[in-house]
């Protein structure tokens, strides 16, 4: 019965993270990865092969567009690519 609690609260936690969900899309807002790492993708959420990078923690950007959980956003550098947004992501509080 404890292996039993106990196992369900380590997945639980597990849950929480990357897992987590995303926050509210706001067009126009800024946004920041605080934690690990996303994939990013230069042709859309639905492409058919692997992603083409990945955002490192403190990537900071703003999102363009939201459709379907796929936000097209445009990095500090005035580069444009597509994400899922997970938990790790945080509206920026700063301009």
């Amino acid at each position: 019965m404890v292996v039993a609690i106990a196992g369900a609260l380590g997945a639980s936690a597990c849950d929480k993270g990357a897992e987590g969900s995303a926050p509210p899309a706001s067009k126009g807002a800024r946004y920041t990865l605080i934690r690990g790492e996303l994939p990013f993708f230069d042709s859309g959420c639905e492409q058919e092969r692997r992603p083409d990078g990945k955002l490192r923690k403190g990537a900071r950007f703003t999102l363009v567009q939201e459709r379907d959980g796929c936000w097209l956003i445009t990095l500090e550098d005035e580069v444009d690519t597509y994400i899922r947004p997970n938990g790790n992501v945080i509206q920026s509080k700063r301009e």
